[in-house]
């Protein structure tokens, strides 16, 4: 069974509804339900359910697939706590009798990742923290690198590790370990263990699917974790920023059939999958447009700037929090 986790800290029902834009969602316990209202529309920029959040271009593994081109030489974004509380203090809660928090304009989660890896930046557990303050779920997406010292105190990463997992136990709702990198995956798998053994969160992986080899891996380490994993997430080689190359031809068509064929069920898909999934005859999946509900944040001092996704850093909003307006 999939590993339980303590839901203590995401009790209470939060309601989100934009009409005009034919929006209603209700939120318990890490779960969204949305109600059909009309035709789906997409929501402003400043009112998304959803977020990815980037804290810098810093990571410490540089993968020559990376579709943002992240390195050792890019940059932790400061004062990223302040930043994202004097932007929640702009959405006003609507509170019941009892003053539990019931209607929101915020992001319902977050998911930071985005243009970097999160476990570089030094004030990552204070950031997830903050976020959890404010009312919003936290989730986060690592290479695992840091995390796999959890158990290693002869690591330099020991300390850090454990204070990210004790952070998580707290107040983040899941990770996902990227499992791309064969490189790299000894300190995912690692990673992945210290989260079920400590993080208190549901846990998820990453695979890259470029090829049938990719779609085999995967399945392996399907195999291998059975329903410890709350979802295997299957991502499309994308040709940007340091990868050159897509999707081989014929591998999505594989990885339907691999998918029947092993009964695989806790899978979810990247939203590059969509124009294959919606002509596919054998995977049977719910469909919105890309962006719908979600777009992506840059954090950086008293500036949120908002983009259509982490594959398009062109600001469609900027936000100065240093304006008063």
């Amino acid at each position: 069974m999939i590993k339980k986790i303590n839901k203590d800290k995401w009790e209470g029902i939060k309601l989100r509804k934009l009409p005009m834009y034919n929006y209603s969602a209700v939120w318990n316990n890490l779960t969204t339900i949305r109600f059909d209202m009309g035709p789906t529309m997409e929501l402003p920029p400043e009112f998304s359910e959803f977020y990815d959040v980037s804290l810098g271009t810093i990571c410490n593994a540089g993968c020559d697939f990376c579709y943002v081109s992240a390195s050792k030489k890019g940059q932790a974004y400061e004062d990223i706590c302040n930043t994202w509380k004097k932007w929640m203090n702009k959405y006003h809660d609507i509170y019941d009798v009892e003053g539990n928090r019931c209607f929101t304009y915020k992001p319902l989660q977050i998911a930071i990742g985005s243009e970097g890896e999160p476990t570089c930046h030094n004030d990552l557990s204070e950031f997830l923290k903050t976020v959890y303050e404010t009312n919003v779920v936290p989730n986060y997406t690592t290479n695992g690198i840091i995390l796999a010292s959890w158990n290693k105190p002869e690591s330099v990463y020991y300390e850090k590790a454990n204070k990210i997992l004790d952070a998580t136990s707290k107040y983040v709702g899941g990770v996902a370990v990227s499992y791309g990198n064969k490189s790299l995956r000894k300190y995912a798998d690692d990673a992945i263990e210290g989260l079920l053994e400590k993080g208190n969160c549901h846990v998820m992986i990453h695979h890259i699917i470029s090829d049938n080899k990719s779609v085999d891996e995967f399945i392996e380490c399907w195999k291998k974790y059975g329903d410890k994993i709350r979802n295997h997430v299957l991502l499309p080689l994308m040709p940007s920023g340091r990868s050159k190359k897509g999707i081989d031809d014929g591998t999505f068509e594989y990885m339907e059939n691999a998918l029947n064929r092993y009964g695989v069920q806790n899978v979810a898909f990247g939203a590059h999958f969509i124009r294959s999934l919606e002509t596919s005859k054998k995977i049977n999946t719910w469909l919105y447009p890309a962006e719908t509900y979600s777009k992506n944040v840059i954090l950086t001092k008293d500036k949120v700037q908002i983009t259509s996704s982490s594959f398009n850093l062109t600001p469609i909003k900027i936000i100065d929090l240093n304006d008063e307006n």
